[in-house]
């Protein structure tokens, strides 16, 4: 075990110095090129394409001249071989050269030539020249030379150009060679045309160099347009902070598409996270300023009977014990409100009930009776029901329905009536609390559920505004509602609906 974690250390203390050279060698490259982040995209994708057309035009330009080349010299090679057979025909019968065979001057001529040699290499007959003297061949030109056939060779005259020469022996009755034939052309003949491909290929490829340079330019432009209205979108909404603009959406399915939808869609997100940021906000200020306002009242009210108290020595025994009545009843307030902000801050934060299958009908008849037991002046009526099973926090649903009776308790007269009832309407349980008071305006039947309103002619001073609040979220926390109206004859209902478990109530 430690020889292998012995080996395996060497190991990597034998590559650090070539990882560390490896880093060296790319921090060098990126800083070289350093300056490709500051090239715009546009050109980046115009440099790209146009190296791509380079690329690919140059490796076509490569293999289409060494074709062509091959192609020239196979054919030079075919004619050579052709004129040189009938020129060793000629010879082989005994023919002459004093005639037929016009001068060739091969420094600036292309046309073929025709020589003879004798079998000690001599020149016996040239239609060629080089300044007016016959070609002079290097010594081993006419090695390995078959007798049955021409051999084709680029050959170097030592006193002029490069030949492109096809090579015969004139073999004698005895089949011993009786001389040599030289049928060839200067080679300056191919490589004429070979140059006029060459300048035709760069041409070419410095024209598609540029063509695909401009194109890939005018292609990117198009292409990044959708971009740039982005970029002129996102600058606008940065300086006008206006989340309502969009992109227009494209038909298009590709890329750039894909990306207008997802812009205009976090658009929309941000736009509804900023109303929403803006509404909590407005909300927050309207909350603080309301709780400000609520406590204000019994602070003030304490810190007179406190000084009332502190302050004066001839208090009678009445007034002391109606101002420590004033300080429990208002400390008792401002600890409900407390708790109540408390409650509302959480569900603020996103906090949920925990639920499990409860049935309402118990809940109701306990909350029912500790009620009467608490109001003996008043009359509760339990309209029973029945059973109906929620998903739901039993501790919860009682909460609310102490908040509706206690709502019920300060809006009635010490003889009034309040009635229970609890109903199946459907999928859903409907818990109702009605009572016989002065009921509630029109116009504040929606508002009595916002936090710390209460509605002008039901002022009494008792509450704290956040009972229904509390209540309206702990109905939604139970996926129902809570509502309000007056009934025809008097007085106010309150129906909270709630949504039955359907696998409980089928079972």
């Amino acid at each position: 075990m430690n020889s292998s974690l012995d080996a395996r250390a060497s190991t990597t203390s034998r590559l650090a110095p070539v990882r560390r050279s490896v880093d060296r060698i790319r921090e060098w490259l990126d800083a070289q090129t350093a300056f490709r982040r500051r090239i715009p995209i546009r050109a980046r994708i115009a440099l790209f394409g146009a190296a791509v057309v380079a690329v690919a035009v140059i490796l076509f330009g490569i293999v289409v001249f060494y074709l062509v080349q091959g192609n020239l010299v196979q054919q030079q090679d075919a004619n050579l071989r052709q004129r040189g057979d009938q020129v060793w025909q000629f010879v082989e019968r005994g023919g002459r050269f004093a005639r037929g065979f016009p001068p060739v001057d091969l420094s600036t001529s292309s046309e073929p030539f025709v020589q003879v040699f004798s079998p000690q290499q001599a020149s016996l007959f040239s239609s060629g020249t080089i300044r007016n003297i016959d070609p002079q061949w290097p010594s081993s030109t006419f090695d390995a030379i078959p007798s049955d056939h021409g051999v084709t060779n680029q050959i170097q005259p030592i006193n002029g150009p490069p030949v492109r020469a096809y090579i015969r022996a004139i073999v004698g009755p005895d089949l011993t060679p009786a001389g040599y034939l030289i049928v060839g052309q200067a080679a300056f003949a191919v490589e004429d045309q070979l140059a006029g491909l060459r300048l035709f290929l760069i041409s070419g490829a410095l024209l598609s160099l540029l063509g695909a340079a401009a194109a890939s330019w005018f292609v990117a432009g198009r292409a990044l347009r959708p971009l740039d209205a982005m970029a002129s979108t996102a600058e606008d909404i940065g300086r006008t902070q206006d989340l309502s603009r969009r992109l227009p959406e494209g038909v298009t399915n590709d890329e750039v598409g894909r990306l207008e939808r997802s812009f205009n869609q976090m658009l929309r997100q941000l736009e509804d996270a900023y109303q929403r940021l803006r509404s909590a906000l407005i909300a927050q200020r309207r909350f603080v300023a309301d709780a400000s306002h609520e406590l204000r009242t019994p602070l003030t009210t304490i810190r007179g009977n406190i000084g009332l108290l502190l302050k004066r020595d001839d208090i009678t025994s009445d007034d002391r014990l109606a101002a420590l009545n004033d300080i429990a009843g208002e400390s008792e307030r401002m600890s409900r409100m407390v708790q109540d902000l408390l409650t509302l801050a959480r569900a603020d934060a996103g906090y949920h009930l925990e639920k499990m299958p409860i049935d309402l009908r118990p809940i109701v008849q306990d909350v029912s009776r500790q009620a009467q037991t608490l109001a003996s002046t008043r009359q509760i009526e339990l309209l029973d029901g029945v059973p109906a099973t929620v998903q739901g926090n039993a501790d919860s649903i009682k909460q609310l329905l102490w908040i509706l009776i206690d709502n019920a308790f300060k809006h009635t007269r010490e003889d009034g009536h309040i009635q229970l009832r609890l109903l199946r309407n459907g999928q859903s349980a409907a818990l109702t609390v009605s009572d016989d008071g002065p009921g509630v305006p029109a116009g504040d039947l929606e508002r009595i559920f916002e936090r710390f309103y209460q509605s002008d002619s039901a002022r009494s001073g008792e509450g704290t505004g956040l009972g229904l609040a509390i209540a309206r979220w702990i109905a939604r926390e139970h996926g129902g509602r809570v509502y309000a109206r007056n009934n025809p004859g008097g007085g106010a209902v309150f129906t909270v609906e709630l949504p039955v478990d359907k696998v409980l109530a089928n079972s």
